[in-house]
């Protein structure tokens, strides 16, 4: 009997260390698998902008790329510019001005080039939903994909949200969704005190005249939040693969239709006109906002003010001093826009070198 209770508990040993083993060896196997593929492992997900799931990795450091331009501004906010390996430039004005995008390379502007993906191979390429083939293209190149969507105020919060998750800044996002909260109410403290009879209609033009944007639109938003009644609300985007794909050419009848009390030109994507040759035309010379000379480029120059992201909370501001400068002055505004850039690159710039011009 005692031999018998001997070879038990020799046999429960020998099964324990097997377990063990087993374990051990499977512990080191995981290890490797994440070593390989470091963008699984840590059990959380998102669910990006064009439904895919991602696997949220461990670490902190993960490196990224992206030709899409609104990813810089989300990339920034997110203090993310020294994971960077590969970007798209808006303007030299990121690079210039922003330390871990000196030092980035370019996977192409817009388009990607899958090529220099290959080479750079970062750990996460960030991208625009409405491009599947690129998106399947990287996946091939065995390169994670982060697809975003930001065309209104309820994406730009979702997209700080989910890159905060991925990229392990919770913190910061909730920080940066804070400080365009605040920005907003106190521009609806302001329109608040505006009565209905002195609010303005407007609307804001794209790329070539008759282009505008709709009212799924941020730019149209904007409009609504800097108390103008945007003419353009009823207006919706095309439609391409199921996704919106905002602008809208209505043409320039339907806006001499409109009459609008002011326009505004976005500085978002390259003009074919000028707000100064729109008030020097005769054809257009019955228009409102042309007849008062209330026809004017968003600003800046260098960083747009109503390109999705971050900024729309101060081009919605600078809006809102344009329609009723009575309301919020441009010294109020000017103290906005040093506050804007002290958050985003610690420091404040100069109007002239940043493109834009309150004294007008």
């Amino acid at each position: 009997m005692k031999e018998n209770r001997l070879n038990t508990k020799k046999i429960a040993l020998y099964a324990t260390c097997l377990v063990m083993a087993v374990s051990l060896c499977a512990c080191v196997r995981a290890s490797a698998e994440n070593t390989e593929n470091p963008a699984k492992g840590s059990g959380y997900t998102i669910i990006d902008a064009s439904g895919a799931e991602l696997d949220i990795p461990e670490y902190d450091d993960i490196t990224i790329a992206s030709a899409y331009a609104v990813a810089v501004p989300f990339i920034v906010a997110l203090e993310l510019s020294d994971q960077v390996v590969a970007i798209n430039y808006k303007s030299k004005f990121w690079a210039d001005n922003v330390e871990g995008l000196a030092k980035a390379g370019s996977v192409g502007r817009g388009v990607v080039d899958l090529e220099l993906l290959a080479e750079y191979h970062p750990d996460v390429l960030i991208h625009r939903s409405n491009d599947p083939r690129a998106l399947e293209a990287a996946e091939e190149l065995g390169i994670p994909v982060m697809s975003i969507r930001a065309e209104n105020i309820d994406e730009i919060m979702k997209t700080l949200e989910m890159m905060g998750q991925y990229f392990h800044a919770e913190a910061r996002a909730e920080d940066v969704k804070g400080w365009m909260d605040g920005k907003f109410d106190k521009v609806s403290e302001i329109t608040r005190n505006i009565p209905e009879e002195d609010r303005c209609t407007a609307i804001v033009m794209g790329s070539e005249p008759g282009v505008v944007a709709g009212g799924d639109m941020l730019q149209s938003w904007m409009l609504e939040e800097a108390g103008a009644y945007s003419l353009t609300h009823d207006i919706k985007g095309n439609i391409n693969e199921g996704i919106p794909t905002a602008w809208s050419n209505i043409g320039v009848e339907s806006i001499f239709d409109m009459n609008p009390d002011v326009i505004f030109c976005t500085s978002s994507t390259v003009l074919d006109y000028t707000a100064e040759e729109l008030l020097n035309s005769p054809a257009w010379s019955e228009v409102e906002a042309v007849k008062t000379g209330r026809v004017t480029l968003i600003p800046a120059k260098l960083d747009s003010w109503d390109i999705p992201g971050i900024s729309c909370a101060l081009g919605t501001m600078w809006m809102l001093h344009r329609l009723y400068p009575e309301y919020f002055s441009a010294e109020e505004l000017q103290t906005e826009i040093d506050e804007y850039y002290s958050f985003m690159f610690g420091r404040t710039f100069d109007g002239d070198y940043v493109g834009y011009d309150l004294s007008a």
